[in-house]
């Protein structure tokens, strides 16, 4: 006698040309899908002001370029395009690592671009206030997202910290307020920080030389903007807050943007990859565990709009990584983005799911019909 129990199986009755028929149909939803997409209405309704903004960008890079060659020699192995944007890999005002192939994939007046949309996906208009943080870090899209407000026609305000990681604007005496401050006076942009700190540890600088120190200082009072001086991190959170309230004169802020990774905006390690790069309206809970800049307007119901993981935000608005030449304006995967047609999509999956019940109730109705002898009594399976 076998050690083994034969079992006895019996299929609910659909068909094999059913379910080939249902694989089949499933291949042709995704693809239809895929395929037949839209034009996003955002980029149709705003792709005027992203190429202004890209103008002002690139005319902005072109006042910089040559200013920046005189203070310090263009090593064009670090800066392919040369243009000014791609700092030191070292210096007395930088304040800790930084990836040189993100910063050189800034260098492109597209991010302008790229701003204008994330903005509009937000709701920004012309009128609108927005809170802006930035740091020297990444000062080519600073100037993307003052360039954005600018086309945009949106009020700002605006702190910045003036020192900078690797790669930045960490040339002394050329960090990104000294950068900004001649491109007001260059008629460029109109923007101005209200407030600035020295930035890096604890937005205090620590570990920075005294020399450095001096020197962004410097920079700030070239600037003639106010200096934040907190006692730690947690009154660094709080200054900011209390300014962004003060200076919103009772209105209602649009939107927060934010260029780079400030552990005052997004928290320290372990909390700022809570926050994602792009435009988010909420985040995990672990992200509030710690005050935060970002996590106070994500609290108000305030969007936010992150600019870090720079190549990945790169390849997502269709941006080359790390360009060797310049960059025409226009050039670029954002000014003819396509988003899922939404009413498509709904209708295709409302159908499969309907095709699909229909076979399997039909095919139960006619198994059980089959299984049914004439004495009304069913057949069960064996087992």
């Amino acid at each position: 006698m076998s050690s083994f129990t034969k079992i006895y199986w019996r299929s609910s009755g659909v068909p094999t040309w059913g379910l080939i028929f249902l694989i089949v149909l499933s291949v042709i939803v995704m693809v239809a899908a895929e395929n037949v997409k839209q034009r996003d209405p955002i980029v149709d309704d705003n792709y005027a002001t992203m190429v202004n903004a890209s103008k002002i960008m690139r005319e902005g890079m072109q006042v910089l370029k040559p200013l920046r060659a005189q203070l310090a020699p263009i090593n064009p192995e670090f800066d392919p395009q040369r243009s000014g944007f791609v700092g030191l890999e070292n210096s007395i005002v930088t304040t800790n690592h930084g990836g040189r192939e993100s910063k050189q994939t800034t260098v492109n007046p597209n991010w302008a671009a790229v701003a204008v949309k994330l903005m509009a996906d937000a709701g920004v208009k012309e009128g609108d206030l927005v809170a802006v943080t930035v740091s020297g870090s990444f000062p080519a899209l600073n100037l993307a997202v003052y360039s954005a407000i600018e086309a945009i026609g949106a009020e700002a305000v605006i702190i910045a910290s003036a020192s900078s990681s690797q790669w930045g604007a960490n040339v002394p005496n050329f960090l990104w307020l000294d950068m900004e401050r001649e491109l007001r006076e260059a008629g460029v942009l109109s923007l101005k920080p209200v407030y600035a700190s020295i930035g890096g540890i604890e937005d205090r600088g620590i570990g920075i030389p005294e020399e450095g120190i001096r020197s962004i200082r410097n920079s700030i009072e070239n600037a003639d903007i106010n200096l934040i001086e907190p006692a730690n991190y947690q009154e660094a959170v709080a200054d900011r807050i209390a300014i962004f309230r003060e200076y919103s004169a009772d209105r209602q802020y649009k939107a927060f943007v934010n260029v780079g990774g400030g552990a005052t905006i997004v928290g320290p390690p372990g909390i700022d990859d809570m926050f994602k790069s792009g435009l988010q309206e909420d985040a995990p809970s672990r992200a509030f565990a710690v005050d935060t800049v970002m996590g106070y307007f994500l609290q108000e119901d305030i969007p936010g709009i992150h600019f870090i993981g720079i190549k990945t935000m790169a390849e997502r608005h269709g941006l080359p990584l790390m360009p060797q030449e310049v960059v025409p304006v226009g050039n670029g995967g954002v000014y003819s983005a396509t988003i899922y047609n939404r009413w498509l999509a709904l209708g295709l999956g409302v159908g499969l799911f309907a095709m699909t019940w229909l076979i399997v109730r039909s095919a139960r109705i006619t198994s059980l019909w089959r299984r049914t002898g004439e004495s009304g009594k069913s057949t069960k399976p064996m087992v």
